[in-house]
């Protein structure tokens, strides 16, 4: 048996789009154009099947009404195929309409003269429905003006009104199917007000979690790259004299960068100690000084924050073998009673902290907002002429 040949890059079905509502251009809520260009089909035909749909027993307007909660809106293109251009270029604004039109009036016709309902008993249903819509169009447009409260609220009285006129209409009415029905549409006039929102109030934190996730990543990078490729860059340019030493600079941020790059950084350093050891060694080839660090305590193993800390500690080394003119840095870390400390000291010349320039990022990003946006603190002590002492502390 011979194998199938694979698609070609032409060949390949091309995947279907995420599903979602059409945030510009609706008719309603934007269903059917989502609905079309997930599925590439004309965007009447979907119309059309929600429409009829809706004659039996409404499963065309509860689906509608389902995705309509469940999707979110974006902007997507429904598909305008030959069957859109024919019908629609004869009607152009009236196509939709009356297919809306169909959609609301035939379920009800089916249900008085088919099935032998009265409107009286369907009129709490559809004023629920008007509500439901109402509010759900003020959740898509949002909260924040007056025009979206007055829909909210008109909303919620047509559907406590829906709910309140179903209970009084039968209130005489002492049969087990009222009340349960009774139950039903009370419990589902109040999802029809809550459910929506809570799903747009998830999405929202959703979203909210995710830019932030992005912005902490976006601002660990930034101070990656200035931790490493812009100091590197930095002593090329001073150095730029020297061929040797710039090729030993490259080749050392070459090998750092792509262990941070391809994570083998982690398979080499898997403790505190072990990492900070590692840190000194980098900065020691990279400023020619020297670095013995001092660890006292359990040594502990190597977890995202306590990673970050040592980077911080390094930030620290590097900017007392970049300014400090010494030939030698004091390192010191601890772990004791759940808490790690590291100390970075030197004799060199010191600064003043306020006189730091605010396009300076190597304090203020990689020391200090790092330990911040960890949970832990940073300490700096320093002076012109009386040297720098960074104090690192972290509860492990």
């Amino acid at each position: 048996m011979t194998t199938p040949a694979p698609y070609s890059t032409a060949e390949r079905p091309a995947p279907y789009p995420r599903l979602s509502r059409a945030s510009n251009g609706s008719v309603v809520a934007g269903v059917a154009s989502g609905v079309s260009a997930h599925l590439n089909v004309d965007v009447l035909l979907v119309r059309l099947v929600f429409a009829v749909g809706s004659l039996a027993s409404g499963v065309g307007l509860f689906v509608y009404a389902s995705l309509w909660m469940l999707t979110k809106p974006r902007d997507v293109q429904p598909v305008i195929g030959k069957f859109s251009e024919r019908f629609a270029g004869k009607l152009p604004r009236g196509t939709n309409i009356a297919i809306i039109a169909f959609a609301i009036v035939a379920p009800i016709l089916f249900a008085t003269l088919g099935a032998g309902l009265s409107l009286v008993a369907l009129l709490p249903m559809i004023i629920v429905a008007i509500g439901a819509v109402l509010a759900w169009r003020a959740y898509d447009r949002g909260l924040s003006g007056t025009t979206g409260i007055i829909s909210v609220v008109s909303g919620a009285i047509l559907v406590l009104a829906g709910v309140l006129f179903m209970s009084l209409s039968w209130q005489g009415n002492d049969s087990f199917g009222a009340a349960l029905l009774a139950v039903v549409l009370t419990l589902g006039g109040i999802g029809a007000l809550v459910v929506p929102l809570g799903i747009r109030m998830w999405n929202q934190l959703t979203e909210q979690q995710a830019a932030k996730a992005a912005s902490d990543e976006r601002a660990e990078i930034a101070s990656r790259l200035h931790d490493s490729v812009l100091q590197t860059l930095a002593l090329i340019q001073k150095r730029a004299d020297d061929p040797q030493e710039v090729a030993r600079l490259a080749r050392g941020q070459e090998r750092e960068l792509r262990s941070w790059l391809f994570g083998s950084e982690e398979k080499t350093s898997q403790s505190v100690f072990a990492a900070l050891d590692s840190a000194c060694g980098e900065v020691e080839d990279m400023f020619g000084i020297s670095i013995r660090p001092v660890t006292v305590g359990e040594d502990i193993p190597l977890t995202e924050a306590t990673k970050l800390t040592v980077m911080a500690a390094r930030e620290a080394m590097v900017n007392a073998g970049k300014h400090a003119r010494v030939d030698s840095v004091d390192v010191y870390a601890e772990h004791l009673a759940g808490e790690l400390s590291i100390f970075v000291r030197d004799r060199g010349d010191g600064f003043d902290s306020d006189a730091i320039p605010e396009d300076r990022h190597g304090i203020r990003d990689s020391i200090v907002e790092r330990m911040s946006r960890i949970g832990g603190s940073a300490k700096i002590k320093s002076a012109p002429g009386e040297g720098t002492e960074v104090t690192l502390t972290i509860a492990s």
